[in-house]
């Protein structure tokens, strides 16, 4: 059985507008319910910022002796931060979306390296992430799941991940508290600023170069529309965007209908909220019988 065609924002505005009574609808019309997806994005954030399927992973490289760093583009809120440290570093003789062949006086055998974590940290690729599943010591060729964001070349630094430490977060307030002038592997970090201009400061200048795993909660506002996750929430979302527009093209044509279809994509945007924010999703709850006696 084939797998469904992914919607796109043009085929969802264009369905939605048919089932509004829009067979033909004029670039006018189609543009604006272009503004309306801005305006389904914006109810959707006032009503909560912290959703499942807005959760992302991006990695970063902390240089020796650089305390602070901007938060990636799309940031919202942080959800946790962690040190990625190895001693098999190199650089690369070739890679692939899929594979990186390493340095030629890498010694590890074959089994050496399954399941170890290696991350790009210079030059092209810098910052792609993957899990070795496969290594030949004899040519140096690692597969590596999933692809890399972007495939490394020989000019490609890497790290092959040993060891990871949890960061804590503190409030910027205590940053004086227990700031070290000297470089030392850090132990926490300081968000600051907000969702528009956030960065974060480490309590102490990096001893070497670091990876960095950053779990995030995306704006959904500034995400890319023409990235993965936004295909993937055009997909996931389907029926609140197609509500959201069958309700704002009947208002704006004051269609006595236009009523009863808000209240329809109220339900819809409170049904999406009651799934993706967690605690509320039914299906994960468990009954458990304790005896007190």
């Amino acid at each position: 059985m084939p797998v469904p065609t992914a919607p796109t924002q043009a085929t969802l505005i264009t369905e939605a507008l048919a089932m509004a009574g829009e067979r033909n609808p004029s670039s006018a019309i189609t543009t604006r319910a272009g503004l309306w997806f801005e305006e389904i994005k914006n109810d959707i954030w006032r009503k909560e910022k912290k959703l499942k399927s807005l959760q992302q992973t991006c990695y970063a490289i902390l240089q020796k002796g650089q305390a602070r760093y901007s938060f990636p583009s799309s940031f919202s809120s942080e959800i946790s931060m962690t040190i990625l440290d190895g001693n098999r570093t190199g650089t690369a003789q070739a890679g692939t979306a899929s594979s990186i062949t390493l340095a030629a006086s890498e010694t590890a055998g074959d089994a050496d390296l399954i399941g170890k974590e290696i991350i790009v940290t210079s030059n092209t690729g810098i910052g792609s992430f993957g899990q070795i599943v496969a290594y030949s010591s004899s040519s140096k060729l690692a597969t590596v799941v999933p692809d890399f964001q972007t495939a490394p070349d020989s000019t490609s630094t890497y790290m092959i991940i040993d060891n990871e430490y949890e960061l804590e977060q503190r409030h910027i307030g205590d940053f004086k508290q227990f700031q070290q002038s000297f470089l030392d592997r850090p132990r926490k970090y300081f968000p600051l600023g907000d969702e528009d201009y956030g960065e974060f400061i480490l309590n102490c200048p990096p001893d070497k170069l670091y990876g960095a795993r950053i779990r995030y909660y995306v704006n959904i506002m500034t995400l890319d529309n023409s990235g993965t996750l936004y295909a993937t929430l055009l997909q996931q979302w389907r029926n609140i965007w197609l509500q959201g527009i069958i309700y704002r093209r009947l208002r704006d044509a004051d269609d006595s209908r236009s009523n009863d279809e808000f209240t329809k994509y109220r339900g819809e945007l409170q049904s999406l909220i009651n799934r993706e924010k967690y605690g509320t999703d039914l299906s994960n709850l468990r009954d458990v019988v304790s005896d007190f006696a």
